[in-house]
């Protein structure tokens, strides 16, 4: 019976995918286009950026590869991207090469990076993310993470306090969290993933159709609900791409250790000066949350914004970039250049 259920959800929801992504689409306006939109991994690295971009391409420890993209000359603000995404996701945030250095990090699996042998999880990047502040010699730094790029965040706090006390000045948390939002269990992946191999069993053809929707489709419309009221549909798309780009196995890898990420009793002990921003209608890492994250942190602001969703540096770009540069006013303060 509860495959039968099962089974007339989705063939429901696959009836209501056709018709919210014709609404979707039709009000794309071509004249109000996103100027730099990225389509996928390679326009990352172009999209948006001016001449004096530099690429990185660094081994692990573990015999994996990451890309970053590095722009701009100044005090240095190092980004963080949330999963299914990639470091181009920022190309409003390299408007501030102007004034600052900015580098944008691909995290294991994730656009041109690869992960080594530990996998892509919270830990590995948290490493890595200690790796790139001393190969690449920073001091100083703001450091920025968006959802699953501020876990990474919180865990690198937590593990690399030495890193953190000679390298960073202050650190961001977008629409993040210090434990798994969702509090799903790490156990209930194999109960789901048992479901859908019975219901491809027991209803074939109903699978085969699913099977055969454009993933872009689906993804499309998946991201849509994680923005807020009215994003600019390039937004979406370019989100809806990327979450498209990155294989299965990869964010199935990626998944248990956001499932069993918490932090929140270990950040407390932690006096890095940070901010935390939000958006108030955010379906994913509820203001709750985030407000969790903050009063776990010593030396926190606090910051929401009305009726943004999920994903503020393409929602709402002027306010996280203003966020950014009072965090870069912040570190100056907290660690004044002699």
């Amino acid at each position: 019976m509860k495959i039968v259920t099962l089974a007339a959800g989705i063939a429901l929801g696959f009836g209501a995918e056709r018709l919210t992504l014709r609404r979707l689409r039709g009000i794309a306006d071509p004249d109000t286009a996103l100027p730099h939109l990225v389509t996928d991994a390679a326009d990352a690295g172009r999209a948006g950026l001016s001449a004096d971009r530099r690429h990185h391409q660094i081994s692990t420890f573990d015999g994996g590869s990451l890309h970053a993209i590095d722009i701009g000359d100044g005090p240095v603000v190092v980004l963080l991207h949330g999963v299914t995404l990639h470091a181009g996701i920022w190309h409003h945030q390299f408007e501030l090469a102007d004034r600052y250095r900015v580098i944008a990090i691909d995290l294991r699996a994730h656009g041109s990076s690869t992960a080594g042998s530990d996998g892509p999880t919270i830990e590995a990047n948290a490493r890595d993310l200690a790796m790139i502040l001393e190969k690449l010699d920073l001091h100083d730094v703001v450091i920025a993470g968006h959802s699953m790029g501020g876990m990474v965040l919180g865990r690198f706090l937590v593990d690399h306090p030495d890193v953190v006390a000679e390298r960073v000045g202050a650190v961001g948390f977008i629409a993040s969290a210090g434990r798994n939002p969702a509090r799903v269990p790490t156990g209930i992946l194999g109960p789901v993933a048992e479901q859908l191999r019975k219901l491809a069993l027991a209803r074939p053809k109903l699978a085969k159709r699913i099977a055969q929707v454009p993933p872009s489709d689906l993804g499309e419309i998946a991201v849509r609900a994680t923005f807020g009221d009215t994003p600019h549909p390039d937004a979406v798309r370019e989100t809806a791409l990327a979450f498209e780009a990155l294989p299965p196995a990869d964010l199935l890898a990626i998944a248990p250790s956001i499932f069993d990420h918490d932090v929140l009793d270990e950040l407390r002990s932690v006096d890095t000066p940070a901010s935390i921003i939000v958006g108030g209608d955010d379906p994913l890492t509820e203001v709750a949350e985030s407000k969790r994250l903050a009063a776990a942190m010593p030396h926190a602001a606090f910051t929401i914004l009305p009726d943004a969703g999920h994903q503020l540096m393409l929602e709402r770009p002027d306010e996280i970039n203003e966020f950014l540069s009072d965090l870069v006013e912040v570190a100056k303060q907290a660690r004044p250049i002699e």
